[in-house]
Order: C-alpha cells, then structure tokens, then sequence
C-alpha cells in the first residue's frame, strides 16, 4: 500500500505562521505577567492604606465612645441633682404654702382686731 504524503508544502507553512504567532504570545504573556506583579504590588499598598485607615477610624471610634460615655455620666449626675432638688423644692413649697396660710391667719386677726377696735370706739361713743 502506497502512503500518501500529506502536506503540499501547505504544512510546513502553517506550522510557520504558528510558530511566528507563538513567538508574539511569548511577548504577550511577559506583558501579562509584569501587569499581574504591578497589580499585586497595588493590592499591598492598597491593603496597607485600608489597615491604616481602619486604625485611625477604630482609634477615632473608640475617642467618641470615651466621650459619650463621659456625656452620659454628666447627664446622670445632672439627673440625680434635679431629682434631688425636686424634693428640695417641693419641701421649700409646702413650708412657703404654710408661711402663706400663717401670714393670711394674722392679716385676719389684725383685721378683726382693728374692726373690733373700731367698733368699740363707736358703741363708747367717743
């Protein structure tokens, strides 16, 4: 049985152009590659940023907690006085309430004392 050659010199020629096109992917993947190391070295300075930047906002947050939790103290102890001069307060009231009704009773009696005084001056005749 014969063998049958099978390139025309079409062969030879394609494989050419391939090995032409392989020598270019070469070049590209080199280009890749250098793009995938400038892109990783980004990232770790990106990184680096975002763990400086997630310091200084913990170190911030944790300031503001500090003075909140100051702020609520003071409010409480702002609390616990009113609510102690409230009974204060009210204490001042009632004894002002009773200063009032003692200050009433002798403005009557003085009254009656000085409509008394005149009536006997009216009926003594003089």
């Amino acid at each position: 049985m014969e063998t049958m050659e099978w390139t025309d010199g079409k062969l030879e020629e394609r494989l050419e152009r391939l090995d032409e096109r392989f020598d270019g992917f070469d070049e590209k993947f080199a280009r890749v590659v250098e793009r995938i190391v400038e892109v990783d070295r980004r990232l770790v300075e990106t990184n680096r940023r975002i763990a400086e930047s997630n310091e200084d906002s913990n170190r911030r947050f944790n300031e503001v907690n500090r003075r909140i939790d100051g702020t609520n103290q003071r409010i409480d102890e702002t609390n616990h006085r009113i609510d102690e001069n409230t009974a204060e307060i009210k204490s001042f009231r009632e004894e002002m309430k009773a200063f009032h009704v003692t200050f009433q009773r002798g403005n009557y009696t003085l009254v009656a004392t000085m409509v008394g005084a005149i009536f006997a001056l009216i009926l003594k005749g003089g």
